[in-house]
């Protein structure tokens, strides 16, 4: 009866979380929730607030603590990248009427190539 225990559920809690099946099944969720509250709330900002939910940073419980300190900082660096392709994503729709998926394409090329000059670049 170990699992009955505060201790025990407390690991076996902390064991699913952290488990490829258990970090799948949030970001999965995660994922999910946000493109159900994007398209079902009637309040285009309270959206945002919800399709902008910073995936990376519930994640760094999962990072080990003595790299948890690096991978924020990165998450920081990497969340002005994400900003200067979403206000390119923006831009081409709002402003040049490109369609969403040419923009989306942009912009996520945009992110990458400036992610990875980032990330080798360090």
């Amino acid at each position: 009866m170990y699992i009955m225990t505060g201790i025990g559920i407390s690991n076996a809690i902390s064991m699913f979380l952290n488990s490829i099946i258990g970090q799948f099944i949030i970001g999965g969720l995660t994922v999910g929730g946000i493109a159900f509250f994007s398209n079902n709330v009637s309040n285009p900002a309270l959206a945002g607030v919800i399709a902008a939910m910073p995936i990376g940073m519930p994640s760094s419980v999962f990072v080990d603590d003595n790299k948890v300190a690096a991978y924020s900082y990165n998450l920081l660096m990497m969340t002005i990248i994400l900003l200067l392709s979403t206000a390119v994503n923006w831009y081409l729709i709002s402003v040049k009427k490109m369609n969403k998926y040419h923009s989306v394409l942009i912009s996520l090329a945009v992110f990458w190539v400036f992610g990875l000059a980032y990330a080798f670049m360090k």
